[in-house]
């Protein structure tokens, strides 16, 4: 495991903050154990896509958005990515019919389909990722609804790359989203060229939603994606290592924090 930075430290609790979280399932991807993992399970899986709902007092944050109507209709991810992995809505339905009211943000952990989707449910809202991952699955690529999501709503790519452009937190390029504390978006490359991860000092205590960096929490442990996997779904498997030791540390040293991988099926049936 690589050395954490100088500067990364467990987050403090914050039992007066006003913001609370829920674990919403969105969606699912039928799978099999042995692809998604190689701590030696095998049989069926089934993924859930999971979204954060963050109740904070400056208006409601998402974290992702699932699977949408557009993927029920095969529109999304499209030929032959439908028939390879056979997205399913969730039985509550898509992110717009789970949330009590129209967020007022979202934030995208990465583009990948099952994480953007349920945006074209949404009434018009400002949507942060990024801006790497707006440059590699932008308008025009295949299998993401890129195009559809910019005319929809306000998009605006985070620039999380550029030296001395954002803030710190956690050894992290980081942006403060209500300039509070209580949301943290912090550059995690390497699942996708700009993967973030999302910080939330909730008041039972601090949350990580760290998208794809780990699909199970098993991962969090030792396991991973078996290599086959890791070649097809991995941008950049030096920066992924990295991701994946900052978020095993905190995993391992902060007892308080509960952190979230986007697909563990325990968080779809309430907390592990």
């Amino acid at each position: 495991m690589l050395p954490p930075p100088v500067d990364l430290a467990c987050p403090a609790a914050q039992p007066d903050s006003p913001v609370t979280v829920e674990v919403l399932a969105a969606g699912f991807v039928p799978s099999r154990w042995e692809r998604a993992t190689n701590s030696g399970r095998k049989g069926p899986l089934r993924l859930p896509s999971l979204v954060g709902l963050v109740h904070h007092p400056d208006g409601t944050v998402l974290v992702d958005t699932g699977i949408g109507e557009a993927t029920r209709r095969g529109e999304y991810p499209g030929w032959p990515l439908q028939a390879l992995f056979h997205p399913e809505l969730a039985p509550a339905g898509s992110i717009a019919a789970q949330v009590p009211e129209p967020p007022r943000l979202v934030v995208l952990t990465h583009l990948h389909y099952d994480h953007v989707s349920g945006l074209l449910d949404l009434p018009p809202t400002t949507v942060w990722m990024d801006r790497r991952d707006w440059w590699a699955y932008g308008p025009g690529a295949p299998g993401v609804p890129a195009r559809r999501i910019a005319d929809r709503h306000a998009v605006e790519p985070l620039d999380l790359d550029t030296p001395g452009v954002a803030g710190r937190a956690l050894g992290r390029p980081a942006v403060d989203v209500f300039g509070d504390g209580a949301i943290t978006v912090l550059s995690t490359p390497g699942h996708t060229p700009g993967s973030v991860s999302v910080l939330v000092q909730a008041a039972d205590g601090p949350w990580l939603f760290i998208g794809d960096t780990f699909w199970l929490a098993e991962q969090l442990d030792g396991a991973n994606r078996p290599w086959l996997t890791r070649l097809v779904v991995d941008s950049d498997p030096a920066e992924l290592r990295a991701s994946q030791a900052w978020t095993r540390w905190l995993a391992g040293h902060c007892p308080d924090l509960r952190v979230v991988p986007a697909h563990e099926p325990r968080w779809a049936e309430g907390a592990p």
